[in-house]
């Protein structure tokens, strides 16, 4: 048996995260039934981060155990069997305790707002029709990266054990007719970047103050956020890790 590591590019948009669920369509179920088809034995695949549904991925990072054989053969026969809004991009052998959740070291989403109606854009962005205060997104972008604390950004009843998360990178920045957030952190909880987005987006817009927004956040209760920003902008843009896996 050898481990390798997937590097893998989707369209989340017609899937349920990606997590394996019963009777739903997933990122991580169809691959792993491509796999089961192509080496006659079910195989589980572990993934960086799980992705709600909805949401893309750029360079998402998984691995799994596998007999010995040809990578590049079996990278393009996973792409012959899965839809085209699946992608491996790449198979490398890994060492042997490589863990591509616990071995990652900061992980980077991008969500895409879109200033103008866009026609294939639509689907990997959102749209807003109203005039956003740019100056206080910026300011509440570098307002995160002194939180710690991010109770109010996950769900109910979630079974994390503690809600801390570092951010390294928050910011806005205006490229032609989209304006796009993005920001890395060492981990994510469920819901959390849209939770953000969806925050800053109703600060922007004047919905509520800074006064306001400081007190959600420091409320720790999930239940005074704002609606979370649609899943199509969302992607996850690449996952870093400390050393080089690679098997020599």
């Amino acid at each position: 048996m050898m481990r390798v590591k997937m590097t893998i590019e989707y369209d989340g948009s017609a899937y349920a995260g990606w997590q394996r669920q019963k009777k739903q369509k997933t990122v991580q179920g169809e691959i792993e039934r491509a796999l089961e088809i192509i080496l006659k034995t079910p195989v589980s695949i572990v993934t960086a981060g799980r992705t709600d549904a909805g949401v893309h991925a750029r360079n998402q990072i998984a691995h799994c155990d596998i007999v010995s054989g040809d990578l590049n053969r079996l990278q393009k026969a996973i792409n012959g069997i899965i839809d085209r809004d699946i992608v491996i991009k790449d198979i490398t052998r890994v060492a042997d305790d490589f863990h591509a959740r616990f071995d990652a070291r900061e992980r980077t989403y991008c969500y895409r707002i879109a200033l103008k109606p866009a026609a294939i854009m639509r689907h990997y962005s959102w749209y807003l029709p109203f005039t956003l205060n740019k100056t206080l997104l910026l300011k509440a972008a570098i307002y995160f990266m002194d939180v710690t604390d991010f109770t109010s950004f996950c769900k109910l009843h979630s079974s994390n054990t503690t809600y801390d998360c570092y951010i390294k990178k928050s910011v806005w920045r205006q490229e032609a007719d989209f304006l796009n957030y993005t920001v890395t952190a060492n981990r994510f909880l469920y819901g959390m970047v849209r939770g953000m987005v969806g925050i800053m987006i109703e600060l922007g817009r004047g919905k509520i103050d800074w006064m306001e927004f400081v007190k959600i956040i420091n409320a720790r209760d999930v239940r005074r956020l704002p609606a979370l920003a649609p899943a199509r902008g969302l992607t996850l843009e690449k996952i870093d890790y400390n050393i080089t896996q690679e098997k020599k």
